[in-house]
């Protein structure tokens, strides 16, 4: 099969994934909430001055958001497949089991960093520089992964999918521990990327981006098989 004929599948897939998400008015409104708490965030924040010195807390979340948002919305849309039997007859279909993980979670995380890029250039409050949105990008988008994996892992179907990912908010921790505890006691969190992205984000320190990325990969190993074979 040529490059042409597998990106034609992957983007006929991916178009499917758009389509149950237009039929599921919870998910699809989920997918614009990263820009409703944006707007939140740049015109209600300001108007309270104590908040001033946490301006960056609020831009760590608003781009942990975006990916958290995408990789709920792929959860669902894979756990529903896995309720109707779909999944288990990727292997043998063009598109095959890589493509439709590639269709149901890479594509949608690769529209998550864009989407992360976006929201943090109209509404971020401490306006960071193009390469470190960029950089917190791409971290979020490895989070909103680990995430996704996390609850398809664990769950069996949507509504322990919905409590999983609640559950799965753990994995953030890292970020309020960076601004509200003493250094030493941060360093507890280590296992958390989500300690590396605040660190990162702070300090600009290309030292923590590859940690971060380095914290990431050992959380998607771990998940990586359990996480194929619960869905074929």
């Amino acid at each position: 099969m040529n490059s042409g004929g597998n990106c034609g599948k992957l983007f006929i897939s991916f178009k499917q994934y758009l389509i149950q998400i237009t039929k599921d008015a919870m998910l699809f409104i989920v997918c614009f909430a990263p820009f409703l708490c944006g707007v939140l965030f740049k015109f209600g924040i300001p108007s309270v001055s104590m908040l001033e010195p946490y301006y960056i807390l609020f831009d760590l979340l608003l781009a942990v958001l975006t990916p958290m948002m995408i990789s709920y919305v792929s959860a669902m849309v894979i756990l529903g497949d896995v309720d109707e039997g779909i999944t288990r007859h990727m292997a043998v279909t063009p598109l095959g089991k890589s493509g439709y993980l590639i269709s149901k979670l890479g594509l949608p995380l690769a529209a998550s960093f864009f989407m992360t890029i976006i929201v943090m250039m109209i509404f971020s409050l401490t306006e960071p520089d193009t390469w470190r949105i960029i950089g917190i990008s791409i971290l979020t988008s490895m989070l909103g992964l680990i995430m996704s994996m996390m609850v398809i892992s664990i769950a069996s179907n949507k509504v322990e999918g919905m409590a999983v990912m609640k559950l799965s908010g753990i994995i953030i921790l890292g970020i309020p521990a960076a601004f509200l505890t003493a250094e030493k006691f941060q360093y507890l969190l280590f296992f958390l990327p989500s300690l590396w992205i605040a660190k990162f984000f702070m300090e600009s320190s290309l030292f923590y981006f590859f940690l971060c990325i380095a914290v990431s990969t050992i959380w998607i190993l771990l998940f990586i098989k359990k996480f194929i074979k619960k869905i074929y």
